[in-house]
């Protein structure tokens, strides 16, 4: 048997151990988060931002996450309508 390295994390809620799932596209282990200041139009281009779920094996809570290069990309499309909105 092959040894991997297993991705894991502190998890917020209870500061246990939490481990990423195999992929993000499997079964019924998807998360869609869609960004409120897209219009319908633009939404059509990149409707949902996908996340990967993670499972704390001490509390059981399952959290998505979203890539740090994704979050840091809504990050800044969230501040340029925000400045624009205000």
């Amino acid at each position: 048997m092959v040894a991997r390295e297993i991705e894991a994390r502190k998890c917020p809620l209870c500061g246990g151990t939490m481990v990423k799932s195999k992929t993000r596209r499997a079964g019924y282990a998807r998360f869609f988060w869609a960004p409120p200041w897209k219009s319908r139009l633009t939404g059509i281009l990149k409707p949902v931002i996908e996340a990967t779920p993670w499972l704390c094996l001490d509390c059981g809570a399952v959290i998505a996450f979203v890539d740090e290069n994704e979050l840091s990309a809504l990050r800044q499309e969230f501040e340029e309508n925000r400045e624009v909105s205000l």
